[in-house]
């Protein structure tokens, strides 16, 4: 099915469109119309307000998964220099930007923000190489690098990749959303209760990544650590 709003294609169940937001209707054609003199002029002749209809949507379906922070923060750091869309700008900018509670609160603002997935990733992948330097590079060599300057480079790592992380948790969730209803008021709803932050989720999540940690650390770990 083809968005009329902007041509985008989409699968015969979506209720709105993937790219825009734009409500599908249940008449559109399931195939676009043949390539006529007719039609090619009326395609380059599409108004400009499709853009900034197609801006709009992305930008209110964002808003209502990310709550009040994103007029206050998100949008300008993924959009700076662009219209809201609901993909990685051409000119990367919902990638080239920093995002300071991902630096000084790592997994645990990942957490607050319900991407535990990519927190448990992280969590592991922190963990995993951690446990190989160990064992590549013995006591001594390891004990001068100190563990805190390898975990501080990781907390930087979160902070420039942070804000890329919750745009594409956003987008994800968004067009999942959508592809499951076609009513407006459910969508919103839904994206309200998938969104927004987490307390409980920040604390749990955390609580979990100090054990993940030290559980790792206890099966994995070689036997001089626990003398350092």
């Amino acid at each position: 099915m083809f968005c009329n709003n902007c041509n985008q294609e989409n699968s015969s169940e979506a209720g709105f469109c993937s790219k825009c937001g734009h409500q599908l209707s249940d008449v559109q054609a399931q195939t676009p119309p043949p390539l006529t003199a007719v039609n090619i002029s009326k395609d380059a002749q599409i108004p400009q307000n499709h853009s900034a209809s197609i801006s709009e949507n992305a930008d209110a379906l964002l808003a209502a998964f990310v709550g009040k922070k994103y007029d206050d923060f998100y949008r300008n750091k993924w959009f700076k220099d662009s219209e809201p869309r609901l993909e990685v700008n051409n000119d990367g900018s919902s990638i080239h930007s920093f995002n300071i509670a991902g630096l000084l609160l790592g997994t645990s603002w990942l957490c607050y923000r319900k991407m535990y997935l990519v927190a448990f990733f992280i969590v592991l992948g922190i963990n995993a190489v951690d446990l190989v330097l160990m064992h590549l590079l013995g006591m001594e060599a390891y004990s001068s690098i100190g563990q805190t300057s390898f975990f501080v480079a990781w907390a930087v790592l979160t902070g420039l990749l942070g804000n890329y992380f919750y745009f594409s948790h956003s987008v994800k969730n968004i067009k999942k959303v959508m592809s499951n209803t076609a009513d407006p008021a459910t969508v919103e709803q839904e994206l309200v209760a998938k969104g927004g932050t987490s307390w409980v989720g920040a604390i749990v999540g955390s609580i979990l990544s100090v054990l993940l940690s030290m559980g790792m650390s206890y099966l994995f770990a070689p036997e001089w650590y626990w003398l350092v």
